[in-house]
């Protein structure tokens, strides 16, 4: 058995002053990344992107390409003229828009395109535009299915393109710090993960509001259905198409997916050997298939389990991902990290109590135990809690695209690769398939299929 490790108060004090002192390179890096951004850049690191789903997300990541230098969108599709109309707000008047993605696939100006449509749409959109000789950034949930993964891997390999799985908790700024932290062991022995997304709002529960403008006229409605089942017009499925089991995997793959990325970067795991699920609709029960609450159990081959737990009927606040090791707790919110050191503390009163005396100081002779009944020599005491955030710099999305796109410009693969994507995703859809059979599934890591 391994030597259980334990933290001195030498070595606290030096974590102390190594994450006070990380404050300060990152308010240094801000100031590199703004250097970085005004920069000009020569022609040939140049990229021209193409935009495939301007809806919420695909309007932020927009937003946030254009904020990294050398980046150009060069069209834009999406599905409501709504849509398209503020794309040319926000890059220009002159911007080309459509509502057709094999457009966009189509121009030789496109190097890459950014996809943030449906969840049902990301297979078939993803294989065209590898097929296309197009770098793709792809929001997360990668797959609307699970077995959709391994074509998408194969699609990948093959193409050798740069794709990166749009979830942005692997660029969070304090991403690295955390892995190094539990590398080293400063946790101890980690057995449990608690991961935590609380809501308490209509539109935290997926009900965006509808423009007043939506229509069959403005809306390509029979794109959007695609090879889904047919609905006649409904603007709520359109545009609040997360509610729906056609189009969505509802908490575990919005949501849990970002817990379960970030555990799977901090761990240094891939995926769990089985997982169970609870959930329902508890609140929101107007013409939602998923439900409002969900809560899941993943158990891991390395010796830990991830509880994961979403809904959408409170919003107190808590850490989102909770690391309980055998020498203290981390509190990780990306951005930010609490450390409590919180090794063992041994007291044999409460077992001993119905001993007799002359047993009980026996006892403490054999164990060297102090008049209170605790080991002489013992770990240091709990101390403060050490923590470290993140000081100015850029949020996680430009982050994440930035990474992107450096990838493609010096060759190397980017944080989040296909392979990545897929396993975090997998843990959601094991989730829901839990969920609905009400029963334990587990993975086969042999065949990569779940076992009902």
């Amino acid at each position: 058995m391994e030597k259980e490790k334990s933290l001195s108060r030498r070595e606290f004090l030096g974590q102390t002053t190594l994450l006070a002192s990380a404050a300060t390179v990152a308010a240094g890096a801000k100031k590199t990344r703004a250097q970085l951004n005004n920069a000009a850049v020569p022609p040939p690191a140049r990229l021209g992107v193409g935009f495939i789903g301007a809806g919420i997300r695909g309007n932020i990541l927009m937003e946030s390409s254009m904020e990294i230098a050398g980046i150009k969108p060069v069209i834009v599709c999406d599905l409501y003229d709504g849509h398209l109309g503020r794309a040319k707000e926000i890059a220009g008047s002159a911007l080309p828009t459509t509502k057709a993605y094999e457009e966009v696939l189509s121009r030789s100006d496109v190097d890459a395109v950014v996809i943030s449509v449906p969840d049902h749409w990301h297979k078939k959109v993803l294989l065209d535009a590898l097929a296309a000789g197009k770098h793709a950034y792809i929001e997360k949930p990668l797959t609307h299915r699970y077995e959709d993964g391994e074509d998408m891997i194969r699609a990948v390999d093959k193409s050798k393109k740069v794709v990166q799985v749009g979830s942005q908790y692997l660029s969070m700024a304090c991403a690295q710090k955390a892995v190094e932290f539990i590398q080293k062991g400063k946790l101890g022995q980690i057995t449990m993960v608690e991961g935590q997304t609380l809501r308490n709002s209509s539109t935290g529960a997926w009900y965006y509001p509808i423009p007043p403008d939506a229509s069959p006229q403005t809306i390509d409605w029979k794109r959007f259905i695609g090879d889904s089942k047919w609905y006649d017009f409904d603007p709520k499925r359109f545009f609040q198409w997360r509610l729906f089991w056609d189009y969505s995997g509802g908490l575990p793959t919005d949501l849990f997916v970002h817990l379960i990325s970030a555990t799977h970067q901090l761990m240094g795991v891939s995926a769990p050997d089985s997982v169970v699920a609870f959930g329902d609709i508890y609140r929101w029960k107007n013409y939602r298939d998923v439900p409002d609450q969900m809560c899941a159990m993943a158990a891991y081959p390395e010796g830990f389990m991830l509880k994961l737990t979403a809904t959408n009927n409170n919003s107190h606040s808590v850490p989102p991902l909770t690391f309980y090791g055998t020498e203290g707790t981390l509190e990780y919110s990306g951005d930010s990290m609490k450390f409590y050191f919180e090794p063992r503390q041994e007291n044999y009163r409460y077992p001993t109590n119905s001993w007799e005396t002359k047993t009980v100081k026996q006892f403490a002779e054999i164990m060297n135990l102090d008049k209170n009944l605790s080991p002489i020599i013992n770990p240091p005491p709990k101390a403060e809690p050490v923590e470290y955030s993140k000081e100015g710099g850029e949020d996680s999305t430009t982050a994440h695209l930035r990474n992107f796109y450096d990838a493609i410009r010096n060759g190397k693969k980017p944080i989040e690769e296909i392979r990545f994507g897929v396993n975090a995703v997998n843990v959601g859809h094991m989730t829901n398939i839990s969920f609905k059979a009400g029963k334990i599934v587990r993975w086969n890591k042999n065949t990569r299929k779940v076992e009902v």
